[in-house]
């Protein structure tokens, strides 16, 4: 009999605290996963490559962890199209964010292996949740 009392107990409390967890839980608190947050695109031909980031409502990219790399080089990019700010950042202090739309374009050589080319960013979202850096292959966006 005890302890099938100490197992509704626990049970009651399990209950409650899962209840209590969802009255504080709203739409907004909500975080996106980096690809859906961060929706990267691009179009490439023999010169050069076009890298375009939809950023969600309430979230930005950091300009500075913008980076495009071939191997050891890293390749220099031209910012087309971007809505930037800045922002106080606790980590960072003053820093340029970017939101919404990010168009960026780069040269890309002949002999380029497309493989080779990967491009990193960093962003978070306004309610404080902040990403690890993310990596992706210029074959996983431009097929």
């Amino acid at each position: 009999m005890y302890h099938l009392l100490k197992i509704s107990q626990i049970i009651l409390i399990a209950l409650s605290s899962n209840l209590l967890a969802q009255s504080f839980l709203t739409d907004d608190d909500v975080i996106l996963r980096a690809p859906d947050a961060f929706i990267i695109s691009g179009d490439a031909n023999s010169n050069y490559v076009k890298i375009k980031w939809l950023v969600a409502d309430g979230y930005y990219l950091y300009k500075d962890s913008l980076k495009i790399s071939y191997g050891s080089k890293e390749l220099e990019y031209k910012i087309l199209n971007s809505s930037e700010s800045t922002y106080s950042d606790e980590f960072f202090g003053e820093t340029q964010i970017l939101k919404e739309e990010l168009l960026i374009s780069f040269n890309i050589a002949n002999s380029f292996n497309k493989n080779n080319i990967l491009i990193y960013f960093q962003g978070c979202s306004e309610s404080g949740f902040c990403y690890p850096m993310q990596t992706k292959n210029l074959l996983d966006i431009i097929p």
